[in-house]
């Protein structure tokens, strides 16, 4: 079964972040993971119906993940310290590699760079436009990839003398793809494979294709980490997790989703099409909370897995070959009372999934 890790909250103060981090990984968590946000994926009028909303009022708060990383490293012992996920078209491929780079002589052979194509209201709304955001992404991975194991300098001149320190294999490329060229691209150029929002037939599918473009690239398959990300609704029982996925705090997190997870239910995408590419849910204002109500009650129930500790764990053995599991905690973000249960149930799940190893 497969390491587990969890995602933390990219606020401030630093210093209550990292004696979190310091209690889970005495608890058993093997890594800890930041989002690279400058715009929430919640509207405020959605945020301000949710928990969280009553004591953090504006949704958009995220700290620089690669800060937090850093003042976190030594709190997480042993475990990896990630960033999942950032992307090189608001970050630049080489400053990415000597972000990571620096931040191994923090934690040697702990630091994981998740890269993604990136999101649309993290670069449009600030004056980026990127024709092709998976052409970015296939290029900044070779290019990192080099950087990271070569110093140079190359045909062009670029250098990275920055190198790991002694004794450590220096920091991980894990990719976060979806589509065909993105599974190239892993395969290619990364460490690790680390997508979310996979069904779990969509998740072996595209661990074959990225196994079999590390084979065609004359890498090892077997030498990749096959990770995924998935959000965990974690309650005593199954139907108070159920309750909560009626939450449109929670229910929001599906109009990420592409139209064809909807058509599978016989409904229609309420915002016309995967948010991903075009929502910017800091212009969204009500609307947005009016979309988050409309989704299919059984398209959340898909997407997130859900239930007892004991469920999850089961839902999740059904991802054959899975390496590294990243627990995502949205309960706080709709109900503050079920967060108790919900972090507790995170542990233990963790506990259940890495007993077996």
């Amino acid at each position: 079964m497969p390491d587990v890790g969890i995602a933390m909250g990219p606020t401030p103060p630093f210093d209550a972040m990292a004696r979190r981090v310091s209690r889970l990984a005495a608890s058993g968590l093997r890594s800890f993971w930041w989002p690279d946000h400058l715009v929430a994926f919640h509207s405020a009028e959605l945020w301000a119906t949710g928990g969280l909303g009553r004591i953090q009022p504006d949704p958009h708060v995220y700290a620089d993940p690669f800060v937090c990383m850093a003042v976190s490293a030594g709190a997480a012992g042993d475990a990896l310290v990630g960033v999942c996920v950032t992307d090189a078209i608001r970050r630049n491929a080489a400053t990415l590699a000597q972000t990571v780079l620096s931040l191994d002589h923090l934690a040697p052979g702990r630091v994981v760079l998740g890269l993604g194509s990136g999101e649309y209201a993290n670069y449009g709304p600030y004056g980026v436009e990127v024709p092709s955001p998976a052409r970015v992404l296939d290029e900044a991975a070779a290019r990192i990839r080099r950087l990271l194991d070569d110093p140079g300098p190359d045909e062009q001149g670029a250098v990275m003398g920055l190198r790991p320190p002694e004794g450590s294999p220096g920091p991980r490329l894990w990719l976060a793809a979806h589509g065909p060229r993105g599974f190239r691209t892993a395969g290619r150029y990364g460490d690790g494979w680390i997508p979310n929002f996979l069904t779990v037939d969509a998740w072996h599918a595209g661990k074959e294709a990225v196994a079999s473009a590390a084979a065609e690239a004359g890498r090892d398959p077997s030498a990749l980490t096959y990770g995924l990300s998935v959000q965990v609704v974690l309650q005593d029982d199954h139907e108070a997790a159920h309750r909560l996925l009626e939450h449109p705090v929670l229910k929001a997190f599906a109009l990420l989703l592409p139209p064809e997870r909807y058509e599978a239910v016989g409904a229609s995408h309420p915002l016309g099409g995967g948010g991903l590419h075009h929502m910017v849910a800091s212009r969204a204002g009500a609307d947005q909370l009016r979309a988050a109500e409309a989704v299919p009650f059984e398209v959340v129930h898909d997407q997130m897995l859900h239930g007892t500790p004991e469920e999850v764990a089961e839902q999740i053995g059904r991802y054959r070959g899975l390496d590294h599991v990243v627990l995502w905690d949205p309960v706080p973000l709709a109900d503050l009372d079920a967060a108790r249960s919900a972090a507790a149930g995170c542990v233990r799940l963790a506990a259940l999934l890495q007993e077996e190893t």
